[in-house]
Protein backbone atom coordinates (compact mmCIF):
# COMPACT_ATOMS: atom_id res chain seq x y z
CA UNK A 1 0.00 0.00 0.00
CA UNK A 2 1.39 3.66 -1.27
CA UNK A 3 -0.71 6.68 -1.52
CA UNK A 4 -3.78 7.54 -1.30
CA UNK A 5 -5.95 10.69 -2.91
CA UNK A 6 -9.20 12.01 -1.95
CA UNK A 7 -11.92 10.40 -4.04
CA UNK A 8 -13.22 13.60 -5.16
CA UNK A 9 -10.50 13.41 -7.98
CA UNK A 10 -12.73 10.96 -9.63
CA UNK A 11 -15.54 14.04 -9.93
CA UNK A 12 -16.91 14.10 -13.92
CA UNK A 13 -15.63 10.56 -14.42
CA UNK A 14 -18.48 8.83 -14.31
CA UNK A 15 -20.45 11.11 -16.06
CA UNK A 16 -17.75 11.08 -18.65
CA UNK A 17 -17.79 7.39 -19.08
CA UNK A 18 -21.67 7.42 -19.60
CA UNK A 19 -21.21 10.44 -22.44
CA UNK A 20 -18.79 8.25 -24.44
CA UNK A 21 -20.81 5.11 -24.62
CA UNK A 22 -19.84 3.10 -21.14
CA UNK A 23 -20.64 1.73 -18.06
CA UNK A 24 -18.56 3.75 -15.45
CA UNK A 25 -19.34 1.19 -12.53
CA UNK A 26 -18.14 -1.57 -14.38
CA UNK A 27 -14.84 0.08 -14.95
CA UNK A 28 -14.90 1.02 -11.47
CA UNK A 29 -15.82 -2.12 -9.86
CA UNK A 30 -13.28 -3.72 -12.01
CA UNK A 31 -10.43 -1.43 -10.75
CA UNK A 32 -11.43 -2.03 -6.74
CA UNK A 33 -12.56 1.45 -6.72
CA UNK A 34 -16.55 1.71 -5.60
CA UNK A 35 -19.26 3.17 -7.64
CA UNK A 36 -20.16 6.65 -6.16
CA UNK A 37 -17.52 7.32 -3.51
CA UNK A 38 -16.47 10.42 -5.63
CA UNK A 39 -19.60 11.91 -3.17
CA UNK A 40 -17.92 11.40 -0.27
CA UNK A 41 -15.52 14.14 0.55
CA UNK A 42 -13.83 12.31 3.18
CA UNK A 43 -12.53 9.16 1.32
CA UNK A 44 -9.83 8.01 -0.16
CA UNK A 45 -8.94 5.82 -2.44
CA UNK A 46 -5.25 4.03 -3.69
CA UNK A 47 -3.32 6.66 -5.76
CA UNK A 48 -2.18 3.57 -8.15
CA UNK A 49 -5.76 2.10 -8.15
CA UNK A 50 -6.82 5.89 -9.35
CA UNK A 51 -4.37 5.98 -11.89
CA UNK A 52 -4.90 2.06 -13.52
CA UNK A 53 -8.63 2.98 -13.65
CA UNK A 54 -7.82 6.32 -15.94
CA UNK A 55 -5.04 4.21 -18.15
CA UNK A 56 -7.48 1.17 -18.60
CA UNK A 57 -11.19 3.47 -19.38
CA UNK A 58 -8.76 5.67 -21.88
CA UNK A 59 -7.34 2.60 -23.21
CA UNK A 60 -10.81 1.32 -24.00
CA UNK A 61 -12.58 3.71 -24.96
CA UNK A 62 -10.41 5.13 -27.15
CA UNK A 63 -9.65 8.52 -25.66
CA UNK A 64 -6.56 9.65 -24.78
CA UNK A 65 -7.16 13.56 -23.33
CA UNK A 66 -9.20 11.64 -20.69
CA UNK A 67 -7.62 13.29 -17.98
CA UNK A 68 -7.81 16.84 -19.61
CA UNK A 69 -11.77 16.15 -20.23
CA UNK A 70 -12.47 15.29 -16.56
CA UNK A 71 -10.01 17.96 -15.32
CA UNK A 72 -12.94 20.28 -16.87
CA UNK A 73 -16.07 18.86 -15.00
CA UNK A 74 -13.68 19.76 -11.78
CA UNK A 75 -11.89 22.38 -10.53
CA UNK A 76 -10.88 24.48 -7.38
CA UNK A 77 -13.78 22.84 -4.92
CA UNK A 78 -13.22 18.98 -5.75
CA UNK A 79 -9.91 20.30 -3.22
CA UNK A 80 -12.43 20.19 -0.40
CA UNK A 81 -10.77 22.21 2.57
CA UNK A 82 -7.64 22.86 1.15
CA UNK A 83 -10.03 24.82 -1.47
CA UNK A 84 -11.30 27.40 1.28
CA UNK A 85 -7.81 28.26 2.06
CA UNK A 86 -6.42 29.21 -1.41
CA UNK A 87 -10.22 30.59 -2.42
CA UNK A 88 -9.39 33.36 0.67
CA UNK A 89 -5.42 33.68 -0.41
CA UNK A 90 -4.32 37.46 -0.60
CA UNK A 91 -3.20 36.93 -3.84
CA UNK A 92 -3.11 34.57 -6.45
CA UNK A 93 0.41 33.29 -5.96
CA UNK A 94 -0.39 33.23 -2.36
CA UNK A 95 -3.31 30.94 -3.23
CA UNK A 96 -1.28 28.53 -5.29
CA UNK A 97 1.46 28.66 -2.74
CA UNK A 98 -1.31 27.79 0.08
CA UNK A 99 -2.58 24.77 -2.36
CA UNK A 100 1.30 23.53 -2.62
CA UNK A 101 1.58 23.59 1.11
CA UNK A 102 -1.12 21.25 2.22
CA UNK A 103 -1.55 19.28 -1.25
CA UNK A 104 -0.62 16.10 0.76
CA UNK A 105 -3.91 16.52 2.49
CA UNK A 106 -5.22 15.92 -1.23
CA UNK A 107 -2.60 13.26 -1.80
CA UNK A 108 0.79 12.53 -0.40
CA UNK A 109 1.70 11.50 -4.14
CA UNK A 110 1.42 15.16 -5.14
CA UNK A 111 3.66 18.14 -4.87
CA UNK A 112 3.16 21.94 -6.17
CA UNK A 113 6.26 24.00 -5.45
CA UNK A 114 7.08 27.60 -6.55
CA UNK A 115 10.61 28.64 -7.97
CA UNK A 116 11.94 31.43 -9.97
CA UNK A 117 11.22 31.41 -14.37
CA UNK A 118 13.67 32.26 -17.05
CA UNK A 119 11.11 34.97 -17.17
CA UNK A 120 11.45 37.74 -14.98
CA UNK A 121 7.76 38.67 -15.65
CA UNK A 122 6.64 35.09 -14.67
CA UNK A 123 6.15 33.05 -12.48
CA UNK A 124 6.60 28.94 -12.23
CA UNK A 125 4.91 26.22 -10.56
CA UNK A 126 6.77 22.82 -10.87
CA UNK A 127 4.14 19.90 -10.33
CA UNK A 128 5.54 16.56 -9.17
CA UNK A 129 3.86 12.77 -9.00
CA UNK A 130 6.05 11.24 -6.41
CA UNK A 131 4.15 7.92 -7.27
CA UNK A 132 4.15 7.57 -11.05
CA UNK A 133 2.30 4.94 -12.57
CA UNK A 134 3.82 2.37 -14.46
CA UNK A 135 1.40 3.02 -17.68
CA UNK A 136 -1.00 6.18 -18.64
CA UNK A 137 1.74 8.38 -17.11
CA UNK A 138 -0.04 11.37 -19.02
CA UNK A 139 -2.94 10.98 -17.50
CA UNK A 140 -2.73 12.46 -14.14
CA UNK A 141 -0.08 14.93 -15.07
CA UNK A 142 -2.83 16.47 -17.71
CA UNK A 143 -5.70 16.00 -15.23
CA UNK A 144 -3.84 18.02 -13.09
CA UNK A 145 -2.63 20.98 -15.59
CA UNK A 146 -6.03 21.46 -16.64
CA UNK A 147 -7.39 21.86 -12.71
CA UNK A 148 -4.54 24.26 -12.37
CA UNK A 149 -5.69 26.20 -15.77
CA UNK A 150 -9.82 25.93 -14.31
CA UNK A 151 -8.16 26.77 -10.60
CA UNK A 152 -6.58 30.12 -12.09
CA UNK A 153 -9.92 31.07 -13.45
CA UNK A 154 -11.43 30.61 -10.15
CA UNK A 155 -8.80 32.51 -8.18
CA UNK A 156 -8.32 35.59 -10.67
CA UNK A 157 -11.31 35.59 -13.08
CA UNK A 158 -12.85 33.64 -15.64
CA UNK A 159 -10.52 35.81 -18.37
CA UNK A 160 -7.69 34.99 -16.45
CA UNK A 161 -5.09 31.76 -19.01
CA UNK A 162 -1.83 30.13 -17.82
CA UNK A 163 1.49 31.60 -19.68
CA UNK A 164 2.52 28.11 -20.20
CA UNK A 165 1.97 24.04 -19.26
CA UNK A 166 5.23 22.18 -19.37
CA UNK A 167 4.87 18.61 -19.84
CA UNK A 168 7.86 15.82 -19.86
CA UNK A 169 5.75 13.43 -21.63
CA UNK A 170 5.14 14.07 -25.44
CA UNK A 171 1.54 14.65 -26.78
CA UNK A 172 -0.73 11.59 -26.98
CA UNK A 173 -4.14 13.86 -28.20
CA UNK A 174 -4.80 16.11 -30.61
CA UNK A 175 -3.79 19.89 -30.51
CA UNK A 176 -7.13 21.11 -30.25
CA UNK A 177 -7.60 19.04 -26.81
CA UNK A 178 -5.10 20.93 -24.84
CA UNK A 179 -5.87 24.33 -26.41
CA UNK A 180 -9.49 23.98 -25.16
CA UNK A 181 -8.67 22.19 -21.84
CA UNK A 182 -5.47 24.11 -20.97
CA UNK A 183 -6.25 27.57 -23.18
CA UNK A 184 -2.27 28.54 -23.49
CA UNK A 185 0.64 27.28 -24.70
CA UNK A 186 1.54 23.86 -24.35
CA UNK A 187 5.19 22.39 -24.35
CA UNK A 188 5.54 18.70 -24.56
CA UNK A 189 9.01 16.42 -23.81
CA UNK A 190 10.35 19.34 -21.74
CA UNK A 191 12.81 19.06 -18.70
CA UNK A 192 9.96 20.23 -16.33
CA UNK A 193 6.45 19.64 -15.99
CA UNK A 194 3.90 22.47 -14.63
CA UNK A 195 2.72 25.83 -15.01
CA UNK A 196 3.75 29.55 -15.52
CA UNK A 197 1.69 32.41 -15.12
CA UNK A 198 2.71 36.39 -15.68
CA UNK A 199 3.96 38.31 -12.24
CA UNK A 200 1.19 40.56 -12.69
CA UNK A 201 -1.56 37.95 -12.44
CA UNK A 202 0.81 36.61 -9.93
CA UNK A 203 -0.02 39.42 -8.01
CA UNK A 204 -3.51 39.93 -8.53
CA UNK A 205 -5.71 39.91 -5.68
CA UNK A 206 -8.39 37.49 -5.24
CA UNK A 207 -12.14 39.21 -5.26
CA UNK A 208 -14.05 38.65 -2.06
CA UNK A 209 -11.16 37.16 -0.10
CA UNK A 210 -11.51 36.94 3.79
CA UNK A 211 -8.04 36.79 5.42
CA UNK A 212 -10.09 35.51 9.15
CA UNK A 213 -11.95 32.58 6.79
CA UNK A 214 -8.32 32.08 5.52
CA UNK A 215 -6.79 31.75 9.48
CA UNK A 216 -10.26 29.12 10.52
CA UNK A 217 -9.58 27.11 7.28
CA UNK A 218 -5.71 26.50 7.54
CA UNK A 219 -5.57 26.05 11.38
CA UNK A 220 -8.53 23.17 10.39
CA UNK A 221 -6.05 21.55 7.97
CA UNK A 222 -2.79 21.67 10.57
CA UNK A 223 -5.17 20.42 13.53
CA UNK A 224 -7.10 17.66 10.79
CA UNK A 225 -3.93 16.56 8.59
CA UNK A 226 -0.85 17.34 10.66
CA UNK A 227 2.63 17.41 8.44
CA UNK A 228 5.31 15.50 8.63
CA UNK A 229 6.65 18.45 10.97
CA UNK A 230 4.09 17.31 13.82
CA UNK A 231 4.60 14.22 16.44
CA UNK A 232 4.51 11.13 15.05
CA UNK A 233 1.16 10.37 17.06
CA UNK A 234 -0.27 13.41 15.61
CA UNK A 235 0.54 12.47 12.20
CA UNK A 236 -0.44 8.40 12.39
CA UNK A 237 -3.57 10.10 14.20
CA UNK A 238 -4.28 11.83 11.37
CA UNK A 239 -3.21 9.06 8.79
CA UNK A 240 -5.90 7.15 10.92
CA UNK A 241 -8.65 8.98 10.28
CA UNK A 242 -8.28 9.28 6.42
CA UNK A 243 -7.84 5.90 6.21
CA UNK A 244 -10.38 4.04 8.35
CA UNK A 245 -13.17 4.81 5.36
CA UNK A 246 -11.04 2.69 3.32
CA UNK A 247 -10.84 -0.42 5.57
CA UNK A 248 -6.55 -0.43 4.87
CA UNK A 249 -6.31 1.28 8.44
CA UNK A 250 -3.08 -0.95 9.92
CA UNK A 251 -0.25 -0.32 11.16
CA UNK A 252 1.68 -1.45 8.01
CA UNK A 253 -0.33 0.80 5.99
CA UNK A 254 0.57 3.83 8.23
CA UNK A 255 4.00 3.08 8.17
CA UNK A 256 4.72 2.82 4.90
CA UNK A 257 2.89 6.33 4.09
CA UNK A 258 5.72 7.53 6.65
CA UNK A 259 8.34 5.12 5.17
CA UNK A 260 9.32 3.33 8.49
CA UNK A 261 9.21 0.32 8.90
CA UNK A 262 5.91 -0.93 11.38
CA UNK A 263 8.20 -1.92 14.52
CA UNK A 264 10.39 1.80 13.79
CA UNK A 265 7.06 3.56 13.76
CA UNK A 266 5.56 1.35 16.71
CA UNK A 267 8.93 1.73 18.84
CA UNK A 268 8.06 5.51 17.94
CA UNK A 269 4.81 6.00 19.25
CA UNK A 270 5.62 4.15 22.31
CA UNK A 271 8.36 6.73 22.88
CA UNK A 272 5.60 9.55 22.87
CA UNK A 273 3.74 7.43 25.21
CA UNK A 274 0.94 5.32 23.26
CA UNK A 275 0.46 3.05 20.32
CA UNK A 276 -1.01 2.26 16.89
CA UNK A 277 -4.12 0.54 18.42
CA UNK A 278 -4.69 3.03 21.22
CA UNK A 279 -4.53 6.19 18.26
CA UNK A 280 -7.06 4.33 16.39
CA UNK A 281 -9.43 3.45 19.24
CA UNK A 282 -9.68 6.92 19.87
CA UNK A 283 -10.24 8.42 16.34
CA UNK A 284 -12.64 5.94 15.95
CA UNK A 285 -14.27 7.10 19.31
CA UNK A 286 -14.10 10.65 18.49
CA UNK A 287 -15.48 10.65 14.95
CA UNK A 288 -18.44 8.00 15.94
CA UNK A 289 -20.03 11.23 17.76
CA UNK A 290 -19.41 13.27 15.13
CA UNK A 291 -20.88 10.85 12.41
CA UNK A 292 -24.21 9.51 14.94
CA UNK A 293 -24.78 13.83 15.12
CA UNK A 294 -26.06 13.22 11.35
CA UNK A 295 -29.56 11.57 12.06
CA UNK A 296 -29.60 10.45 8.15
CA UNK A 297 -26.36 8.55 8.20
CA UNK A 298 -26.93 4.89 8.72
CA UNK A 299 -25.37 3.05 11.16
CA UNK A 300 -24.04 0.06 8.76
CA UNK A 301 -22.47 3.40 7.31
CA UNK A 302 -20.85 5.01 9.96
CA UNK A 303 -19.35 1.24 10.77
CA UNK A 304 -18.00 1.24 7.31
CA UNK A 305 -16.49 4.70 8.02
CA UNK A 306 -14.91 4.01 10.45
CA UNK A 307 -12.82 0.91 9.12
CA UNK A 308 -15.40 -1.89 10.63
CA UNK A 309 -16.75 -5.07 8.83
CA UNK A 310 -19.94 -5.30 10.54
CA UNK A 311 -21.76 -3.16 12.46
CA UNK A 312 -21.83 -5.44 15.47
CA UNK A 313 -17.89 -4.87 16.33
CA UNK A 314 -19.10 -1.09 16.16
CA UNK A 315 -21.44 -1.64 18.17
CA UNK A 316 -19.35 -3.07 20.76
CA UNK A 317 -16.71 -0.79 20.77
CA UNK A 318 -19.56 2.08 21.65
CA UNK A 319 -20.88 0.61 24.80
CA UNK A 320 -17.18 0.13 25.87
CA UNK A 321 -16.47 3.61 24.97
CA UNK A 322 -20.10 5.27 26.32
CA UNK A 323 -21.57 2.40 28.01
CA UNK A 324 -24.38 2.93 25.98
CA UNK A 325 -25.58 1.90 22.28
CA UNK A 326 -24.72 4.03 19.17
CA UNK A 327 -28.40 3.68 18.99
CA UNK A 328 -29.44 5.09 22.04
CA UNK A 329 -27.13 7.97 22.05
CA UNK A 330 -28.33 8.92 18.82
CA UNK A 331 -32.11 9.09 20.63
CA UNK A 332 -30.71 11.05 23.39
CA UNK A 333 -28.92 13.41 21.34
CA UNK A 334 -32.72 13.99 19.64
CA UNK A 335 -33.86 14.82 22.84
Amino acid sequence: MANLIRSTNLWGYAELVRDLGADPAAFMTVAGIRPGIEHEPDAFVPFATFCALLERTAAELGCPDLGLRMSRRQGLPMLGPLAVVARNAATVQEGFAAIGRYLYVHSPALQLSQVPAEDPGRVRCLYRITEPPTTGEHLPYEMSMGNAAGILRMLAGEGARLSLVSFQHGRVAPTWAYEEALGCPVAFGASWCGFEVTTELAERRIDHADPQTARVATAYLEATYPSVRASTTETVAGLVRRLLPTGQCTVEVVADQLSLHPRTLQRRLRAEGGGFAEIVDAQRRELAVHHLADPEMALAHIASLLGYSEQSAFTRSFRRWYATSPRAYRAALAG
